[in-house]
């Protein structure tokens, strides 16, 4: 045998081998590429010729298209050709960013597809009103919006609801109250609940309510804040910089042991009821001009160590802790918030000027916590 015989064999033979894998894990190969990518994979093997309808999800990309129209002409024969398809559950990845339109009709079959294959986990980046249909849906475990321009006030319709994650959101109040606004107060099963970038509306008092939630973040910054400024100059002023510094939050999750907090300045907590607390990492931007708003931002980062009290865990990066040190004498009158700390870890940036934390901000955070560890990261 020459050879080019031999690697014609050793090449069958690699063929032989890929196509000859078990289907749950051809299954979990394929789902890691987009809906494009596995359809195109197919013609690798003759085995795998229809086996693209059989998968468990489904991830659809405008990335992968040049044009809209391309786009939604992929998306609609691929749903046509899974209405028959018995599988159900899985994952389902809708992305569309927030520069294309999609079609309203196009919206529906999706939504549609995703009711009846009892998909579990969506992903869903479309620029528009999250859809009624959507919110019966009663197989969802795991939501995950961006871009959309409308959210109701109340995500209670989701009872399976396990996670929960919203990126540059509007939730639907446009006139002021002086009620608490708690959005997923009804949601029985969250555990999981990501906000980053996302807009109150007309909010005076936002609440966070949830028995079983275990993991709570909060992001945004003031780039992506007026980046995401995208939905009608009719909202505009209302929604100005400055109104989110008079937004006051509650949080009441008696069982949450996670809480992150990556904001452009420090929140205004009215109360945080957290007994069970065990990991903080706190972040904010420093942004202010005047003497108030230093003596505000402040006072706001004392309040939110105070209702963080049982944290074990701490993470602090730099710019919390230069707000600290905005009002002369105020930190040395507060007593030590953190009362069963074992790690306090400090990110600090190498520039020598902010590369030392003041004394009596250390006798602040540490307070009588002699045994606990102290780590700097230089960044």
């Amino acid at each position: 045998m020459g050879s080019s015989d031999v690697s014609k064999e050793k090449a069958r033979r690699s063929r032989d081998r890929l196509s000859n894998l078990p289907d749950p894990l051809l299954h979990q190969i394929f789902s890691c590429l987009d809906t494009k990518q596995a359809i195109q994979s197919c013609v690798l093997s003759k085995r795998w010729r229809d086996f693209w309808v059989s998968l468990p999800h489904l991830n659809f990309d405008y990335r992968s298209f040049h044009t809209k129209s391309d786009f939604q002409n992929f998306v609609c024969k691929v749903l046509y050709s899974r209405l028959d398809n018995p599988i159900f559950g899985g994952k389902f990845g809708f992305h569309c960013g927030h520069c294309w339109k999609m079609d309203e009709t196009l919206i529906k079959k999706v939504i549609s597809c995703v009711e009846s294959h009892w998909f579990q986990h969506l992903h869903m980046e479309v620029n528009t009103s999250l859809p009624d249909a959507l919110l019966n849906s009663k197989s969802i475990e795991t939501l995950n919006l961006k871009w959309f321009k409308t959210l109701p006030q109340s995500l209670a319709s989701f009872t399976m609801l396990n996670s929960l994650h919203l990126k540059n959101c509007w939730f639907d109040v446009y006139h002021q109250t002086d009620e608490f606004f708690d959005p997923f107060v009804n949601c029985p099963n969250l555990k999981n609940l990501s906000l980053t970038n996302c807009h109150f509306g007309m909010v005076k008092s936002f609440r966070i309510s949830g028995m079983q939630l275990l993991s709570l973040s909060f992001e945004g910054s003031y780039r992506s804040r007026y980046r995401s400024l995208s939905f009608g100059s009719r909202y505009r002023r209302s929604y100005s910089w400055g109104y989110f510094w008079e937004l006051k939050i509650e949080i009441l999750a008696p069982n949450l042991t996670s809480f992150r907090h990556d904001w452009m300045k420090p929140m205004d907590f009215g109360e945080i009821s957290l007994p069970s607390v065990n990991f903080v990492d706190i972040s904010v931007d420093r942004v202010c001009y005047r003497q108030y708003e230093e003596e505000n931002d402040n006072m706001n980062v004392i309040n939110m160590f105070r209702g963080l009290h049982k944290a074990q865990y701490v993470k602090l990066h730099y710019h919390t802790i230069e707000v600290l040190t905005l009002v002369p004498g105020l930190l040395e009158k507060q007593p030590s918030p953190f009362t069963n700390l074992k790690s306090l870890k400090l990110y600090l940036p190498y520039n020598t000027k902010s590369s030392k934390v003041p004394s009596h901000v250390m006798r602040y955070l540490l307070g009588d916590s002699s045994g606990a560890d102290l780590i700097i990261v230089k960044s």
